[in-house]
């Protein structure tokens, strides 16, 4: 049996590659809740970042509401960022890894 030289390294991609498709799957899964800084509106994003609810506990001035709407989805949004850069980070053990980020 003859063995490729860097052979080991091929096989560790693959193997890194379909784990990062099974992180990814599991990340779409995710759900990350997001609030403004008065708790007036709440929202919740999945791992694609899309928005999937939005909750307002009261109603008031509109442009206060669109304010925190916009609060509370960027707030979700940079939570899903950290999530997801630690589980990647899990995963390729730290190491930065172009495509990837």
């Amino acid at each position: 049996m003859i063995m490729l030289k860097g052979l080991g390294d091929v096989g560790n991609l693959m193997k890194l590659q379909k784990e990062m498709k099974n992180m990814q799957k599991k990340l779409k899964k995710f759900r990350m809740d997001g609030a403004s800084s008065d708790g007036t509106v709440k929202v919740t994003v999945n791992g694609e970042f899309s928005l999937l609810s939005v909750s307002i506990d009261e109603a008031g001035d509109a442009k206060k509401l669109e304010k925190m709407v916009l609060e509370a989805v960027n707030d979700a949004v940079e939570k899903m960022k950290q999530y997801s850069a630690s589980e990647m980070a899990k995963l390729t053990g730290g190491m930065n890894i172009p495509g990837l980020g």
